[in-house]
């Protein structure tokens, strides 16, 4: 519906001539709901569907759901170390000897190897490896004749194996069992940044949120200034027509001629006044048209619907939501229990280093390369090691300096948290003392409104008579058109009050029926 509503605005662009865009001025109504909504070219626009809009248009929030989605980073690469590894390594050497050395070495060598292994540390803090290691040598002997004691003779043709395949199978597990005891450390650095993640988006979501509430305010600022514009433009009218009256009373004596001179200035600052409502009108709807990234010349015009009622708010219910949801007291609650994971790492930093290690491996050495695996696989010809290394620093004054820290910055958590709770309450509380207290002032507004219009439209009829002076149905006018203005201006603060209760409980997308995660860009 957002994304139909955005391309019907745009269409309607083609409707209007060269002259359309911020300067010229939108005719807006306002319409009276239990549900406030948005009204853009004729159609009527909830506030989940505004939400949803911005969340598609606006480039801050776009920009934001980037950030959002990289609040994991820190966690992703951590879990880097946890990643099996593979390694390969390959070689081929060719040897020539002297032929001094032709019977224990041979006079050339030909031999190549080749290794493949694979690693992998767990979570527990576990290091496991296992591996293939394939020599092949092929040797030329020089023959050598020796002489023996009864004049015979030996011929020696070398002392090893002209061609051999030696394969090596080999495995390894490595354990810590102090510090970091089974990945003691590890776990808690985990859990810590994905915490911080979550902190981070959900500060960054909290701020989309203000954003959302802010361009709803933008809009309901740009109905304000239409308003202004229409109250600055009647009260042009009016006092022209007051000065016309003045004029016929000045020339059947009903009136002094300064009176017409008085009524001649306030014309003339009604202008001006009119001048300077028509640049702010431009301003803030240039402003919402930036916003909402929508073309210049577009134009916004409809019913800007408002909630005019009461609604029934419990304090209590709004403090649980509140408690459950808003993000600065989670976050203050994440931080301790990250202060608290960090003290944990820091003493178990203090335990000596214990690991225990094994290594076992096969090797095998024939002629064929069949052979060769044949005994390897059978383990014909096994090996393995077994030892625990032990190291423990005297006086770490790092490590202690570390947990005293931790202390305390898990005492200045606490304290935080602490105030974040007040935080919470007194901001709720707060919110819900504007919802009441701008009610009244907007029942009241409108209460003078129909006070002042009912004094000005009598005051005018008796002007003819000649019976008030030209300032008394001038301030009768000034008093008319600013009540206009500030019952609007009373309704709006209350319908932003209702938002900000809603902001204020983190509960704006939720309420509205908005899956913020669905703008955010998903990752690999």
């Amino acid at each position: 519906m957002v994304i139909s509503l955005v391309i019907m605005v745009h269409a309607s662009v083609t409707a209007q001539n060269n002259n359309s865009g911020p300067g010229t001025r939108a005719s807006f109504n306002v319409e009276l709901s239990n549900n406030a909504a948005f009204s853009l070219a004729g159609k009527k626009v909830t506030l989940g569907d505004a939400i949803r809009l911005v969340l598609e248009q606006n480039r801050d929030t776009l920009s934001g759901a980037y950030d959002v989605a990289m609040t994991d980073s820190m966690s992703r690469k951590f879990q880097a170390k946890y990643s099996p590894y593979l390694n390969l390594e390959s070689s081929v050497r060719q040897d020539k000897y002297p032929e001094a050395m032709g019977t224990l070495y041979g006079t050339e060598k030909d031999s190549w190897n080749i290794s493949a292994s694979i690693a992998k540390m767990f979570s527990s803090g576990t290091t496991v490896a296992a591996g293939v290691k394939h020599d092949y040598a092929k040797t030329t002997y020089q023959a050598t004749t020796i002489p023996t004691n009864n004049g015979d003779s030996i011929t020696l043709s070398g002392f090893g194996a002209p061609e051999y395949h030696q394969p090596v199978m080999f495995a390894s597990i490595k354990q810590e069992l102090l510090k970091n005891a089974f990945g003691y450390n590890d776990r808690r650095q985990v859990e810590i940044l994905r915490n911080q993640g979550t902190i981070q988006r959900e500060t960054i979501i909290n701020y989309l949120a203000g954003l959302v509430v802010q361009v709803v305010v933008d809009y309901w600022t740009v109905v304000v200034n239409s308003s202004a514009l229409e109250n600055a433009e009647l009260q042009l009218r009016e006092t022209m027509r007051v000065r016309n009256i003045i004029a016929q009373n000045v020339r059947i004596g009903l009136a002094e001629r300064f009176d017409l001179n008085y009524y001649n200035s306030l014309v003339a600052s009604s202008e001006a006044r009119k001048v300077q409502a028509q640049q702010q009108y431009r301003d803030s709807l240039r402003n919402l048209l930036q916003t909402l990234n929508l073309d210049d010349n577009i134009r916004i015009d409809g019913t800007a619907v408002l909630s005019g009622s009461l609604p029934e708010v419990n304090r209590e219910l709004a403090l649980k939501i509140a408690y459950a949801k808003r993000a600065d007291y989670l976050n203050a609650r994440l931080a301790m229990k990250n202060a608290q994971l960090s003290l944990d790492m820091y003493e178990n930093q203090g335990m000596p280093s214990m690991t225990a290690e094994l290594n076992v491996s096969s090797l095998a050495q024939q002629q064929t390369y069949g052979e060769a695996y044949s005994d390897a696989a059978s383990a014909t010809y096994p090996s393995w090691e077994a030892k625990v290394t032990f190291t423990y620093p005297l006086d770490d004054q790092e490590q202690k300096t570390n947990v005293r820290d931790a202390g305390f910055r898990l005492k200045q958590a606490k304290l935080q948290f602490d105030k974040y709770q007040r935080v919470v309450r007194d901001d709720v509380t707060t919110k819900i003392e504007h919802i009441d207290t701008y009610y009244r002032i907007y029942n009241k507004a409108k209460e003078i409104t129909q006070q002042s219009e009912t004094y000005y439209r009598r005051l005018l009829g008796n002007l003819r008579r000649g019976r008030f002076t030209a300032a008394v149905v001038k301030n009768g006018l000034d008093a008319m058109v600013e009540s206009r203005q500030r019952e609007l201006e009373a309704l709006i603060q209350f319908n932003v009050s209702l938002l900000k209760l809603d902001l204020a409980k983190n509960e704006l997308f939720d309420k509205y029926g908005v899956d913020v995660n669905k703008y955010i860009p998903a990752g690999k």
